[in-house]
């Protein structure tokens, strides 16, 4: 499994987050495999791919923790939807084009991640009011992957679900972008700042969100 760990897919991921963050993934062919009872439930009754994705996501999660040195037992989903990661840690799991990845990090280097991983193909210009703000500017599937990425690291924090136009895209330039609520927003969200970077590599496009560490949280010390 070490090999996997740095599969290429998986070290760019990792480059576009904070440090701090860990990344692994890749085919979804050569992470998928048995998983805890508590994961496997939740699935037990999806199509075949369903399965071997949500298998390769947690067992790429369990992997990435590891490097980290966090506990890396089962991850049963949440309530609301997303894994329930270990105490002090935060995480997200993507999948696209028949890959995975799940990134990770302590509480103390991220107050929330967020990957999105989408193949290369142009979306129907159908899609563009509910993607686009009259505002925005950017290739559509671009902003609908930067707002998918952008929507997982708010939720770790805020667990308040938006809509894609519910959150504004700003491009930086060479792919880094900022997220920000637009439009009424619930409290949590306000002046809530989400930094993220886009590339393409391989017919996908990836994009990272991360959050700064919560107030209460100490920075990490360097080692």
């Amino acid at each position: 499994m070490t090999a996997l760990l740095r599969h290429p897919l998986a070290r760019l991921a990792e480059a576009l987050l904070p440090p701090g963050a860990a990344v692994a993934g890749g085919p979804v062919a050569a992470w998928t495999g048995p998983i805890p009872p508590e994961e496997e439930q939740t699935v037990v009754r999806a199509v075949p791919r369903r399965r071997a994705e949500f298998a390769a996501g947690r067992r790429a999660a369990r992997a990435a923790l590891a490097r980290l040195g966090l506990p890396c037992g089962p991850l049963p989903v949440r309530p609301d939807g997303p894994p329930l990661w270990p105490s002090g840690a935060t995480g997200t799991i993507t999948h696209g084009g028949d890959h995975v990845l799940a990134a990770v990090a302590p509480a103390a280097a991220s107050g929330g991640l967020g990957l999105d991983l989408e193949p290369l193909v142009p979306l129907d210009a159908d899609l563009a009011p509910s993607i686009r703000r009259p505002d925005e500017e950017g290739d559509l599937l671009a902003l609908f992957s930067a707002k998918e990425a952008a929507g997982k690291a708010q939720f770790a924090r805020t667990r308040c679900r938006l809509d894609l136009l519910g959150l504004h895209i700003r491009w930086k330039g060479d792919g880094a972008f900022v997220a920000e609520a637009a439009g009424p927003a619930p409290p949590a969200l306000h002046g809530l700042r989400i930094e993220g970077r886009q590339v393409r590599w391989a017919g996908l496009i990836l994009s990272a969100a991360a959050l700064p560490p919560r107030p209460s949280c100490p920075p990490m010390l360097p080692e």
